[in-house]
């Protein structure tokens, strides 16, 4: 007969009905079971006080890394994200008797859903920056300033559609041609400020275009138009400009000029 699965109860019943003298074939006739399964049953009602199948062990090579080793893993990153392998290695070494090599250390992790990644950093900046209480302004002081630049591959296509096996034939310019620069300042309000010139902005045109187009339309902080917001760019932070804008009164031109005059040509000039 084949294997199927019986209720705990079927289970009961037999073995109370051998209890009180049943013959064994009856009973494995009526209940279509064998007699060793019978037997089987006994055996676990004498041992556990029921004939239901005990679970089976757990079963193939044990972890090297024990639950608790790796609750105290979770607890540890959790507090200090940014721990090494090596650290990590001596702590389970320490604290837990447990020596593993970094290799079996991260496979371990990554099974236990510990992956690496960038920390975020940039996020703890930025929620600093828009936290309401590090700044309660309305957004008018703000003044953005950025350049950019056009030729004739601008607005080329690089990238096309055709059937598989084939090549996608385009035709573009190849030649650059006249290359026009843009700089720009704006506000909430809209653009402020631009200026558009053949070639590209250097240092000196940049710090041209700051003076004399926008600065006269900034006003000290914390008003409208009172901060100025730029990339990264070399152009943009040169130590003249800085002084500039720095200037406590920057809106009176006479003394943006006496700062340049006494400055500009005296460093050397940025790239």
């Amino acid at each position: 007969m084949g294997n199927h699965h019986i209720p705990t109860q079927i289970k009961d019943i037999v073995l109370e009905l051998w209890t009180l003298g049943w013959e064994l074939s009856d009973i494995c006739h009526i209940f279509h079971v064998s007699p060793s399964s019978l037997y089987h049953w006994r055996n676990l009602f004498e041992t556990f006080g029921t004939p239901a199948n005990r679970l089976a062990p757990f079963r193939g090579r044990p972890r090297i890394v024990s639950l608790a080793a790796l609750d105290a893993i979770h607890v540890l990153l959790k507090s200090h994200p940014d721990t090494y392998l090596g650290e990590l290695q001596w702590y389970l070494a320490i604290h837990h008797d447990l020596p593993i090599s970094i290799s079996a250390l991260q496979q371990n992790l990554v099974r236990a859903g510990l992956t690496r990644k960038d920390e975020q950093r940039r996020a703890v900046y930025l929620a600093g920056v828009t936290n309401p209480v590090n700044f309660s302004g309305t957004g008018f002081e703000f003044v953005t300033v950025d350049e950019s630049s056009k030729d004739e591959r601008t607005f080329g296509r690089h990238y096309g559609r055709s059937p598989i096996g084939q090549e996608a034939d385009l035709g573009d310019v190849f030649v650059r041609g006249e290359r026009y620069s843009l700089i720009a300042a704006m506000s909430i309000d809209g653009y402020i400020a631009t200026r558009v010139q053949p070639g590209s902005f250097d240092s000196f045109g940049f710090f041209d275009f700051i003076i004399e187009d926008v600065l006269p339309l900034m006003n000290p902080y914390p008003e409208k138009q009172s901060v100025l917001v730029m990339d990264n760019c070399r152009i943009h932070h040169t130590d003249t400009l800085i002084d500039v804008l720095n200037a406590s009164h920057f809106s009176d031109l006479s003394r943006c000029y006496d700062i340049v005059s006494s400055s500009l040509f005296s460093r050397p000039q940025p790239d």
